[in-house]
């Protein structure tokens, strides 16, 4: 029996030096799966529209030393471009104590997937939102997003002010910033980091994305490349959509009448910290900045995240 486990360790061993990516995307997937199943999170598929949506949710008991007829109030968490629900799963496990929370696969993205002929623009991953979250029966929620999840939490607070409750966007996308992003600078110069043709220039991306990231092992970072580069023509296909000069909230901030609370990286590359001050100035938001974290906060600091969540929402 000893033999056949040491057998079985040098075959993950091996494997794992020979073909690092496929050993990370496994150790990822059962990461995940480990962790929300301790935190209390069911997978789902739920089909609506053109798309199969992917979620976790826990479930929706009754809140803690609420009235008994009092039920969790309902958090969506929306991720990033090129990003996926995974990015909220630690900051969840606090939230989930609280909340029914849902963690959402944003169509174009993670298993809820990729369809060439769709349109992913803000305005209609928003409409999209809305049918997910009308057809689950929920009419009231919170919504908390980060960067491009944070523009369409905005824009969904904008066409759905009746289904909002609150809205936390974290290091929001949307608006024009005043000060150009390391990123931007990058993409001005013709070369955008999330746009990769070789695995070897995901190291630079990676830097770019937080100033305190979690440890994330080489074979995972690994699988993570050897994604970016397969992705890349869906990636500047919802690029293109969502980064549209058109859709901006610029001129439409000041209409958004639900609370709002603004978390932010001091450090954040992606999104200039300048991009701050014009959202607390047309929203009246509260406004937080944490100066050592980047564009990631829930991700970078999970706990301190969802305390401050929790502190708004109550």
């Amino acid at each position: 029996m000893i033999y056949l486990i040491l057998l079985v360790i040098a075959m993950v061993v091996y494997g794992s030096l020979r073909h690092p990516e496929q050993f990370g995307a496994y150790v990822l997937r059962l990461t995940h799966t480990i962790e929300s199943t301790l935190y209390g999170f069911t997978p789902h598929y739920k089909k609506v529209g053109d798309f199969t949506y992917f979620y976790l949710q826990n479930k929706r008991q009754r809140k803690v030393n609420s009235p008994a007829t009092g039920i969790k109030p309902t958090l969506v968490l929306l991720h990033g471009f090129s990003a996926e629900h995974t990015v909220w799963l630690r900051c969840a496990k606090t939230l989930g104590k609280h909340y029914h929370v849902i963690l959402l696969d944003l169509p174009g993205h993670g298993e809820t997937g990729y369809r060439a002929t769709m349109d992913y623009s803000i305005p209609a991953q928003t409409k999209r939102l809305a049918d997910f979250l009308q057809a689950l029966e929920l009419t009231q929620v919170h919504i908390a997003g980060n960067s491009m999840g944070g523009f369409i939490a905005a824009q969904f607070a904008l066409d759905y002010p009746e289904m909002t409750q609150s809205i936390i966007c974290v290091d929001p996308a949307g608006i024009t910033s005043p000060q150009m992003s390391t990123l931007q600078q990058l993409a001005a110069n013709g070369r955008n980091p999330f746009f990769m043709d070789n695995p070897t220039q995901f190291a630079e991306f990676f830097a770019l994305t937080m100033a305190q990231p979690p440890y994330f092992p080489y074979s995972v970072k690994q699988f993570k490349a050897h994604e970016y580069v397969k992705n890349k023509a869906q990636l500047e296909h919802i690029f293109h959509d969502f980064f549209n000069v058109e859709h901006l909230l610029d001129d439409k901030l000041e209409q958004i009448s639900c609370p709002i609370l603004m978390l932010w990286g001091g450090m954040d590359q992606i999104i200039h910290i300048s991009s701050a001050d014009v959202w607390q100035e047309k929203t009246k938001a509260v406004t937080i900045i944490w100066e050592d974290l980047g564009h990631m906060p829930m991700l970078e600091s999970p706990k301190q995240t969802a305390d401050e969540i929790i502190r708004f929402i109550g």
